[in-house]
């Protein structure tokens, strides 16, 4: 049971007296070196009676660790005086008072004497060799600091509480430290490793942790109710969405809540609004997505070898300026169908807004042939205006035009479109690989996820033959040409690693720009909803090899519904899109000659 807060209290105060009896001799161990009596010349005359243990870290600097706790002393360099001093130990020499103060005021500094500089005060570069050189032991992992505990003496104990000052700048972080690494008491013996969470740690220290695409850490554990992964929640962190979204995928308000609830009840929470930090969050095999499944399950296993197989296709075509490449732009929803509707904000407007900026751009700065799946009356128009009026108007632009009624027609002959320009355009070139497809949405997913994600289609969920019958589509010259159809396994799989490098890109010119992505996986290859999954239709069926779906926001989100009505956030959205696909078809993108960002 853990200790209350009276108990608590009791053990640090315990701890505090063993603390001022012990510490000298735990000073000594924790630098491995000898007892120092003799005081630093040049410092305050009332720590001549503090024992000070030292190790050197070269060029006239010196750590020291006493009672009154770490810092460094240092010989001034030729010809420096007080401010010069400052600013080479603390990085700035607005400090300059203080650093006086812990010297006894001295305002002068003379050649060979050593001055002291409070560890608070030293620039983090210097607070980084200080701690390294305390704690040699010490390196970072994945998901934070290793802290190797070195305290000694009677107590042979560390305050949490000075390991979040040293290694986050904050000694208040000492409870999230100490919640996530499960210490009942607020110091920690010698010889236990205290994990710091890289969200907590300082950036000095967060620059030394190891490159990662995986900044979490997984458990595995069998019981006779099953096989799970065990996650130690960390300092900010929600149920909902550090654990449900990330490691089973799932998005969609009502699949995350409802699961929320399910690991709640299997772990013993009872409030999810409530869970502290570092506690054991268990997930069952099989609701986890199937890259955090221990490796070599077999299902792990079936979903790295499609991974590898798609990844092997990647685009082959270079064109400056987009020169002979063709561009379908895709505005979902529209006419009857609003998409997605929260507080008076239709997805169908503002999507179709972003796309005629997009065709609006890739006309003006590039060379590439831009096709528009739907338009919304006779001209295409941009709106000056931040609130977009509704509109029930568009209509996709088959042969004849289909006035948007039944959203899954519309749906369907997108892709019928689609199919016919693709074939056009590379009946005109004969490259498949220079004509790219993308579909703009905007979701409306759980409230706390904000920002853009990409879909692709899913190999194994594209496979069989497709076709629609009935008046609405026989009608279509589109559907006439090709009725059915139906794709290799090649050709899916080619088709797959097409189109996650083009999701790549446009979600890399998104981050590249300032616009937000999902926080944990912005590509993904199929949608997962009702405890189903699918690829949308209107990449399913679709002939085009690099084709995504793509939705800029979620409008569920307050602060993303407040950016996608303003026209400077949209047109910022369509610069990503244009440097997107000049990315994908060799340019530079966002850094280069071929850069959209002035344009408006």
């Amino acid at each position: 049971m853990a200790p209350n807060h009276d108990q608590k209290r009791k053990i640090t105060s315990r701890a505090r007296l063993g603390r001022r009896v012990g510490c000298a001799a735990l000073l000594a161990l924790v630098l491995g070196a000898p007892l120092a009596a003799a005081p630093a010349r040049g410092t305050a005359s009332d720590v001549t009676a503090v024992r000070t243990v030292r190790s050197s870290l070269g060029d006239g600097v010196v750590v020291a660790l006493s009672e009154d706790g770490l810092f460094v002393e240092a010989v001034p360099q030729k010809g420096e005086g007080l401010y010069a001093f400052t600013r080479r130990l603390c990085g700035e020499d607005k400090w300059v008072t203080q650093v006086m103060a812990a010297n006894g005021g001295a305002k002068e500094l003379h050649a060979g004497v050593r001055y002291r500089v409070p560890f608070d005060l030293l620039s983090k570069a210097w607070q980084v060799r200080v701690l390294r050189a305390v704690f040699p032991s010490d390196k970072g992992q994945a998901d934070g600091w290793r802290h190797e505990v070195r305290g000694v003496g009677l107590l042979q104990r560390e305050s949490i509480w000075q390991i979040a000052l040293w290694f986050t700048g904050n000694g208040e972080n000492f409870r999230a430290i100490r919640e996530y690494n499960e210490f009942l008491e607020d110091e920690v013996p010698r010889g236990a490793v205290v994990v710091i969470p890289s969200e907590l740690l300082l950036p000095a220290f967060r620059a030394l942790l190891p490159a990662s695409e995986t900044p979490y850490h997984l458990d595995y554990v069998k019981d006779a109710t099953g096989e799970y992964a065990v996650y130690r929640l960390r300092p900010g962190e929600a149920l909902y969405s550090s654990v449900v979204v990330r490691f089973t995928g799932r998005v969609y308000a009502n699949d995350v809540n409802a699961f929320a609830a399910e690991l709640a009840k299997l772990n013993g929470i009872p409030d999810v609004t409530d869970i502290v930090v570092g506690h054991r969050i268990r997930i069952p095999f099989d609701q986890l997505l199937p890259e955090f499944l221990p490796a070599g399950h077999p299902k792990r296993l079936e979903y790295e070898a499609g991974l590898r197989a798609s990844t092997q296709f990647s685009n082959q075509v270079k064109a400056k300026g987009l020169e002979g490449i063709t561009i379908i732009l895709d505005a979902g929803h529209g006419g009857q169908d609003s998409g997605a509707t929260l507080s008076g904000v239709w997805e169908s407007t503002l999507v179709y807004d972003i796309a005629l900026r997009a065709k609006r751009l890739l006309e003006a700065q590039t060379a590439a042939e831009v096709v528009l799946t739907t338009r919304d009356g006779a001209a295409w128009r941009i709106q000056d205006s931040d609130v977009l009026p509704f509109s029930r108007g568009h209509a996709v632009l088959t042969n004849p035009p289909y006035p948007i009624e039944d959203p899954r027609v519309g749906v369907n002959l997108r892709w019928y479109l689609a199919n016919s320009v693709f074939r056009r355009a590379t009946a005109s070139h004969g490259d498949p690989q220079k004509v790219v497809f993308l579909s703009i949405h905007a979701d409306s997913l759980h409230p706390s996820l904000r920002g853009a994600m990409a879909y692709l289609p899913a190999a194994d969920l594209v496979a069989g033959s497709f076709g629609k019958a009935g008046g609405v589509y026989a009608s279509r010259k589109e559907v006439q040409e090709q009725p059915s159809v139906s794709f290799s396994r090649a050709q899916r799989v080619e088709s797959e690693g097409l189109s996650r490098e083009l999701a790549k890109e446009i979600i890399a010119a998104f981050s590249s720009g300032g616009l937000l992505v999902h926080p944990f996986k912005p590509v993904r290859d199929k949608i997962i909803r009702n405890n189903g999954t699918w690829v949308p239709a209107v990449l399913r069926y679709n002939a085009v090899p690099a084709k995504i779906l793509l939705e800029v926001c979620n409008l569920a989100n307050e602060q993303d519904r407040k950016l996608v009505q303003t026209r400077a956030w949209r047109q910022k959205v369509a610069e990503a899109v244009v440097e997107g696909l000049l990315a994908y078809y060799g340019g530079t993108g966002a850094t280069g000659p071929q850069s959209t960002r002035t344009a408006k």
